[in-house]
């Protein structure tokens, strides 16, 4: 699924009637320095990435004085996640937190419906507490059944304004995902201020790949589920996918630099999701690490020797030392991948 980050989650939260802390993105250290003086006070910055555990890894981090802002923006976005960098920052103001809770929003698959769980305390670990969340069942059309969200919200002993604000605040989360086709919608954790009002502090949404293209005003560029921000070489092989419908072209980046004592870094082309597998297990197996994968479907375009020139371009692509390109066909005649060798030898030896 295709998935946003937690700036554009909370922009969808505030348009469906959540309150969000004030703030905003910044790709360099001079926006953020700017957005933290704009806020003044206490400011919180938190990397933009897909991913969780973001303190644990330097990517959370608390300050005042405008020296400290730039110099935590500056650390953060040359930061990396995985092997992919951190494009972007959110600068918001710190909030005086009484309460905190778990909110999310999902389709169960079993049950063909959507459901929303719930738990009276949120932030980090709500992983090893799920016994004691809550699960909501909801009508399609109409969200959360009273009955459901009434048991829920009692079990947290509020006082009966903020509880009936929590009840508005799963409503409203169900209002929110549905507004943009999304498969799941968390905010973790919304919190109850010591000003008495719930906010949601933080929030992770994917989009159905499937709506992706009713909703233009998201700017999701490929509606896929990566673990990082489409890349150079993905938005061109994407663009390659959207030239014609008929079968697949498939690549996505998986590292760009050779993991540390690794042989080389490999360049992938399979065909066929088992022998794939098989391979790219004997290629880690053998010391080396996995650049990317690609595959390639039959069309009358991009079949045979002119589709792999598309995928050899995408491999051979890169300008690291020591690149090698490994392809992979599973259940095709041995011409095809002589084809295919020559190929790639041809174009290497001229790039």
């Amino acid at each position: 699924m295709a998935r946003l980050h937690e700036y554009q989650g909370k922009a969808i939260l505030a348009a469906n009637g959540f309150k969000i802390p004030r703030g905003r993105a910044a790709s360099t250290a001079d926006e953020a320095a700017s957005a933290a003086n704009e806020l003044g006070g206490d400011v919180v910055i938190k990397i933009q990435a897909w991913t969780t555990g973001r303190a644990g890894i330097g990517g959370v981090a608390f300050a005042k004085k405008s020296d400290d802002i730039r110099a935590h923006a500056v650390r953060m976005l040359a930061m990396k996640v995985g092997q992919f960098p951190v494009e972007a920052v959110l600068v918001e103001e710190k909030i005086d937190i009484e309460r905190e809770f778990f909110l999310s929003f999902a389709i169960d698959d079993a049950a063909r419906a959507p459901v929303i769980i719930f738990a009276a305390g949120g932030g980090t670990g709500i992983e090893e507490r799920a016994a004691a969340t809550r699960r909501i069942a909801c009508d399609v059309k109409r969200g959360p059944l009273g009955s459901t969200v009434g048991e829920a919200v009692a079990s947290c002993g509020l006082p009966p304004a903020h509880a009936a604000q929590l009840t508005e605040s799963i409503q409203k989360l169900f209002d929110a995902a549905r507004s943009v086709e999304a498969r799941s919608l968390e905010i973790n954790p919304l919190v109850l201020t010591k000003h008495g009002q719930f906010v949601a502090a933080d929030c992770r949404i994917t989009i159905d790949d499937y709506a992706v293209t009713r909703h233009p005003e998201l700017g999701i560029e490929i509606a896929r589920e990566f673990d990082h921000p489409p890349t150079a070489l993905e938005r061109v092989a994407y663009a390659v996918e959207q030239s014609d419908h008929r079968g697949t072209f498939y690549f996505a980046q998986l590292a760009t630099i050779a993991a540390k004592n690794s042989k080389g870094l490999v360049g992938f082309h399979g065909a066929g999701g088992g022998g794939s597998m098989m391979s790219m297990d004997a290629i880690v197996n053998a010391g080396f690490t996995i650049a990317n994968f690609k595959s390639l479907s039959r069309r009358p375009n991009h079949s045979g020797p002119a589709g792999s020139g598309w995928i050899l371009r995408l491999g051979l692509r890169r300008r690291e030392p020591g690149t090698i390109l490994v392809g992979v066909r599973t259940g095709q005649s041995i011409l095809g991948t002589r084809s295919r060798y020559s190929l790639g030898d041809s174009f290497g030896r001229q790039h």
